[in-house]
């Protein structure tokens, strides 16, 4: 049986991310000898070599002991969890999560969903990554994160996804655009003309498989990975888009107007869920975490699926 202690746990997993024994101590407020000791007495301990030791340029974690730094952290945070509630029974949760989100869903309800959950717990102190699917998904096998607010786009059987809401795609338009006013329209009133891509990685290809499932190719003359550019060339006549996300204006960044137009051809929509990794245990705060995201999203993706006619009516 392992009898390695979590302060030999931990010195791995800050060696890990200092990469050299030297800035490791210093962070540590111990000497460079003993970290060094506790290393080697940890590699021996687990059997196996964690480290591979480059001459002057500090140390690189083998791919066993990048597997090991993955399970290392999640232990850390459990501990540190454990502490905290051994210390306060009967309080309000506390400590610190990494959560990820995706860069569309951040600036268009992430924010209102931290405001509100900082002011129910005040004692739970998020950090936050924001990216692409690929490196929140990255983010996640790393350890860097321990849960992601994301779409079920590429995700493998490494990841657990909860529900939290169904957003369907929908056109958008200029506001002078000879469809702007209808209820619904289909794909294929619009292949002919000009589109502007939403082109992030498995983003891209969600859209384009709406087209493709109907026969249809689309005349894409624009691509941008911001999702404001994309609204903001559309608002000046540049081309129509595909969406599913919904913004509080239809007025972008520059003044100009747009419109969003339900579709008809039954696509599929794309689901929001929380992701984590299936063999990491999930730890008290990512469930009071994910509980209350899937509160909050199910009231919040009932106005996202209302179409501006009915908003208006």
């Amino acid at each position: 049986m392992n009898r390695f202690t979590l302060r030999a746990v931990r010195t791995f997993v800050t060696v890990a991310e200092c990469g050299t024994i030297s800035v490791a101590a210093e962070r540590l407020g111990r000497s460079q000898g003993s970290v060094s000791t506790t290393i080697s007495d940890f590699e021996e301990q687990v059997g196996l070599q964690l480290f591979v030791r480059k001459p002057a340029k500090g140390l690189a974690l083998t791919p066993s002991g990048e597997l090991v730094a993955l399970e290392a952290r999640g232990l850390l945070a459990h501990a540190d969890e454990f502490e905290t509630i051994a210390g306060a029974l009967g309080n309000a949760v506390e400590g610190d999560l990494m959560v990820g989100c995706f860069t569309n869903l951040a600036p268009v309800v992430f924010a209102n969903i931290m405001g509100s959950f900082s002011a129910r717990y005040p004692s739970i102190r998020i950090h936050i990554e924001i990216g692409d699917q690929e490196e929140i998904l990255q983010g996640l096998k790393s350890g860097r994160i321990e849960t992601a607010l994301t779409f079920d786009l590429g995700l493998s059987d490494q990841f657990q996804a909860v529900h939290m809401a169904e957003l369907p795609a929908f056109v958008v338009l200029p506001e002078q655009h000879r469809l702007a006013g209808r209820r619904a329209v289909q794909l294929s009133e619009l292949a002919a003309e000009p589109m502007i891509l939403m082109d992030l990685p498995h983003t891209r290809e969600y859209f384009l498989s709406l087209f493709y499932a109907l026969g249809l190719e689309p005349n894409i003359r624009f691509r941008s990975s911001s999702f404001e550019a994309v609204r903001t060339l559309v608002g000046n006549g540049l081309g129509y888009s595909i969406l599913n996300l919904k913004t509080a204006s239809s007025i972008t960044y520059d003044g100009s107007r747009i419109v969003t137009v339900p579709l008809e051809d039954g696509v599929r929509p794309l689901k929001v869920v929380l992701v984590t990794l299936k063999r990491i245990a999930k730890r008290r705060l990512t469930m009071t975490f994910q509980d209350f995201v899937r509160g909050f999203l199910a009231t919040w993706s009932r106005g996202q699926t209302r179409s501006e006619a009915d908003a208006a009516d």
